[in-house]
């Protein structure tokens, strides 16, 4: 007797990404369509994983390039309508040497939920930040 689909599905929730090959060689022969779709989902997940960490790779190139020359690199983001139409905010970080945050990219790229996760990663791993705000006014 096959496991449920409901019972297949806990095991991917929990197991580790490093688990996940095993477990979609596992139910491979399986031939139900529910099966095969978590399958397929996690697949999807694994993919973008590996995507992102790539993309991180690429961003860590400018430091891997120039960081034996430079004690630290700052990054740097602005969000806001602009110095004349409304309040600009702008935000400054300092990450360790080969530090890498999943999904970290620009503000403007992110979901407002994503941005409150990240900003919380930032603080705990950041060797140092900063947040500036000016209004048209100033």
């Amino acid at each position: 007797m096959s496991k449920k689909i409901a019972d297949i599905k806990s095991e991917f929730e929990n197991a580790s990404r490093d688990e996940w090959q095993t477990l979609f060689e596992e139910y491979a022969s399986d031939e139900r369509s529910g099966v095969k779709n978590l399958i397929l989902s996690y697949q999807k997940k694994q993919l973008a994983y590996e995507k992102e960490l790539l993309r991180l790779e690429t961003m860590l190139a400018f430091e891997k390039k120039y960081g034996d020359e430079y004690e630290c690199i700052c990054g740097i983001d602005e969000a806001g309508r602009g110095p004349l139409a409304g309040p600009v905010v702008a935000g400054a970080v300092v990450l360790p040497k080969n530090c890498k945050i999943l999904y970290l990219n620009d503000s403007k790229k992110l979901s407002a939920k994503r941005r409150d996760e990240l900003f919380d990663e930032i603080k705990e791993k950041a060797v140092s930040y900063g947040i500036g705000m000016s209004s048209p006014a100033q």
